[in-house]
């Protein structure tokens, strides 16, 4: 719901649109387009969308500059980015984050030798350690953990239960979701005397500027040097990052990806959910993975991959579409090993 009704001429100045239809007209809450009815603004934000404008029963629908007009469809908004105008639309309407105030929290334990910018929001039983630095305008929620010489920089937000571990160094403008977990130890062992041994892990996590980490993903420290995830990479929830892995800038990752130690992800690659890669193997800028697949080998630039082992999807496709025919083919298989057991009684005769 809005604050408050609004006009759609009022839109249209929030979101940069111009207006076919009564401008006059008000508005009260956004739906999707088969859910809408009057009173309701939603989206058209692509050609399937656009084809069910003549069902809708919005009072209004955002669309690109050039959808084309037909009679009996709502007042439409015309702007040049349907997505961005409803992320800003979006963002205007939304209640404001359950955060904590500037300043820190009675319950709060932070060490003497911890440096806390003074409009800092440390919330409620916040944990911060030794010489750990807190840069201006960061929100740390209720029940975070900051282990010693962890470096977060300003305008950050992490949320409930998170535990950033000792060591580790988060950027600018990062958000985490709640009891994420980043700098926890990777899983590594060496087997002798029968028994598996521990590891080390020495080194640390480095999260770039304007990443986001969703809720109760696992980011492992390195075993030397770093962990990385670079600028602008978007984390879904539920994902698991390994120990020494390095992450380009712009990459996304969804829901249940788990990415396997030292591999290495290139600029803007895009994993699906439930995407497995492998230790040890590289992804080059702009590689492409469908949804659960389990990618085995280094990966060049560009590829788009489906399946598992993930492969290149226009052999995907083929191989798909063969198996379709398997029936069929085991079908006329039969028969022709039918046709040549009833020829073997002839053949033999002539053979004596």
């Amino acid at each position: 719901m809005f604050p408050k009704p609004m006009t759609l001429r009022e839109i249209a100045e929030r979101i940069g649109a111009t207006v076919d239809g009564d401008a006059s007209l008000e508005v009260s809450a956004v739906a999707a387009l088969d859910e809408a009815t009057a009173g309701d603004l939603s989206f058209a934000l692509d050609k399937k969308h656009l084809g069910q404008l003549s069902q809708c029963k919005a009072s209004a629908v955002i669309v690109s500059a050039d959808a084309p007009a037909a009679d009996g469809q709502p007042a439409l908004l015309r702007v040049n980015d349907a997505n961005a105008a409803m992320a800003k639309l979006l963002g205007f309407i939304s209640q404001p984050e359950d955060v904590p105030p500037a300043g820190v929290n009675s319950s709060a334990i932070v060490t003497e030798d911890a440096t806390v910018a003074p409009d800092a929001a440390i919330g409620p039983h916040v944990v911060i350690g030794p010489r750990a630095t807190i840069a201006a305008g960061t929100i740390l929620c209720a029940g975070v953990k900051i282990g010693a010489d962890v470096t977060i920089g300003g305008q950050c937000m992490l949320a409930e239960g998170v535990v950033v571990r000792y060591g580790c160094r988060i950027g600018e403008h990062v958000r985490v979701g709640p009891n994420s977990v980043i700098g926890s130890d990777g899983y590594g062992y060496y087997f002798a005397d029968g028994v598996h041994h521990k590891i080390p892990h020495a080194g640390n996590v480095v999260i770039e500027d304007h990443v986001e980490l969703g809720a109760c993903t696992c980011v492992d420290r390195a075993k030397w040097g770093s962990t990385r995830i670079g600028a602008g990479t978007k984390v879904d929830n539920l994902v698991q990052i390994a120990h020494n892995v390095q992450i380009g800038p712009g990459s996304l990752l969804v829901a249940q990806v788990g990415i396997a130690g030292s591999a290495k992800l290139g600029n803007f690659v895009v994993l699906g959910g439930g995407t497995g890669v492998r230790d040890n193997i590289t992804l080059g800028d702009g590689v492409k993975v469908a949804a659960h697949a389990a990618v085995a080998q280094s990966v060049e630039a560009g590829e788009v991959l489906i399946g598992t082992p993930a492969r290149p999807a226009a052999n995907f496709m083929r191989e798909n579409f063969a198996l379709q025919k398997l029936p069929e083919l085991l079908k006329r298989v039969k028969k022709l090993e039918a046709a040549l057991r009833k020829m073997e009684p002839h053949q033999n005769n002539q053979e004596k």
